[in-house]
């Protein structure tokens, strides 16, 4: 035998040796979600016999027509949130109970055109290039809490799982922005011609009652419901 062929037997034979426990790659399972947080995936992992971490991605966005306070918007609903979670099994079956943090990129886009016209506090706006533009923000990190039904670290590697629970994401914060020229005509009927929108005092200050009453319409709104169906498989 030669001494090259010494360092191409000690790797083969190390390869073969098991690995020490604290090495040993831990159980996962991977599935995809869809529910009112979007479509997307999960990773979960077993941490104690009755404890998992689990953590998962969602996202999706759809349109959808509304009106506020004399505006007809064009609504954009973009949800995007990724959090992790540990998922307690109190019983040996039944429901699990789970707690998280998410980060929330969720957001609704408001977009208005007035060539006609849009009421803007006590302010009549229209031109072809006036606008109405503005968005909904929620907090960045929310917390969570829910349940949830099946394991997914035990029983058959196939596994189909439900979730239900609440997304503290704050009160929306509405932020509305006037853009173009246009006509503006006051509650007594005098119209300006030709205004810029964006700098206009007047057109400002109505712009500022638009955001508290879109403030006061959706203030309730403090808690996003979750609910999820899961499919998914474990390694």
């Amino acid at each position: 035998m030669t001494k090259k062929c010494l360092p191409a037997i000690a790797v083969a034979a190390l390869l073969t040796l098991p690995l020490p426990a604290a090495w040993a790659l831990p159980d996962l399972a991977v599935g995809v979600t869809a529910g009112t947080a979007g479509i997307g995936g999960q990773l979960t992992t077993r941490l104690l016999p009755f404890v998992n971490l689990r953590g998962s991605i969602q996202g999706l966005g759809y349109n959808r027509s509304l009106s506020k306070d004399g505006i007809d918007y064009d609504g954009k609903l973009k949800l995007l949130t990724y959090g992790g979670f540990v998922d307690v099994y109190p019983f040996i079956k039944g429901p699990r109970l789970s707690a998280g943090l998410i980060g929330n990129a969720n957001k609704v886009q408001l977009r208005a055109s007035c060539p006609g016209s849009c009421e803007v506090g006590d302010l009549m706006v229209a031109g072809d290039s006036a606008r109405v533009d503005g968005r909904l923000g929620f907090r960045n990190v929310a917390p969570y809490l829910g349940l949830g039904f099946t394991n997914p670290m035990q029983g058959l590697p196939f596994f189909v799982g439900f979730d239900a629970g609440v997304m503290f994401h704050g009160k929306p914060k509405p932020k509305l922005a006037a853009s173009g020229t246009g006509s503006v005509t006051d509650s007594s009927g005098n119209t300006r011609d030709n205004v810029d929108l964006a700098t206009d005092p007047d057109v400002q200050a109505a712009i500022g009652d638009e955001e508290a009453n879109l403030a006061a319409d959706v203030n309730q709104y403090s808690l996003y419901p979750v609910v999820q169906l899961s499919l998914g498989w474990r390694f």
